[in-house]
């Protein structure tokens, strides 16, 4: 989490994104954040803003790479994207996304995206993390029921951590 302070000055997550940080495991780490005022959890959408994250929800669940067609399942990668389309005064420039399917999506609409291993990558060419940083952290969050392929965990540690 201190990685986030490094490469952004705020972050904007949603009631969504609150309850899903909390089922990997970041719960204390986030309430952290949120006491220091780094992380704002934004609480209430607009009529407007529920539909589009709706249909945005829904769009992914019908990705081909998605893995879960359940489009409740999508919501919290649908409401960043949708403060991102639909928020212009938050300046939100980047959103977090893991879910491939959710990522393909982003694409499509030409969001600005990366995930938590493209973040650990940066922290790697940036000299501040090993080979076996990137991959324990790749790990524990798969623990937590992140689904990063072990292919993943180690060509992201190998071709970005230092040694």
């Amino acid at each position: 989490m201190d990685l986030l302070k490094l490469y952004f000055s705020l972050v904007y997550i949603t009631v969504t994104e609150l309850a899903e940080l909390q089922k990997h495991g970041w719960s204390d780490e986030i309430q952290r954040l949120i006491n220091d005022k780094f992380i704002v959890v934004i609480e209430q959408f607009t009529d407007q803003e529920k539909e589009e994250a709706i249909r945005l929800s829904k769009k992914i669940a019908k990705e081909p790479s998605s893995g879960d067609k359940n489009w409740h399942s999508h919501i919290p990668e649908a409401e960043a994207m949708t403060l991102m389309l639909k928020r212009m005064y938050l300046k939100i420039e980047i959103i977090l996304l893991d879910e491939k399917s959710a990522r393909n999506i982003a694409q499509e609409m030409k969001l600005s995206f990366t995930g938590f291993p493209g973040l650990l990558a940066k922290a790697g060419l940036d000299g501040l993390l090993t080979q076996n940083d990137i991959r324990k952290l790749l790990k524990t969050c798969q623990q937590h029921g992140t689904h990063y392929s072990d292919h993943l965990i180690e060509t992201t540690a190998k071709n970005y951590g230092g040694e």
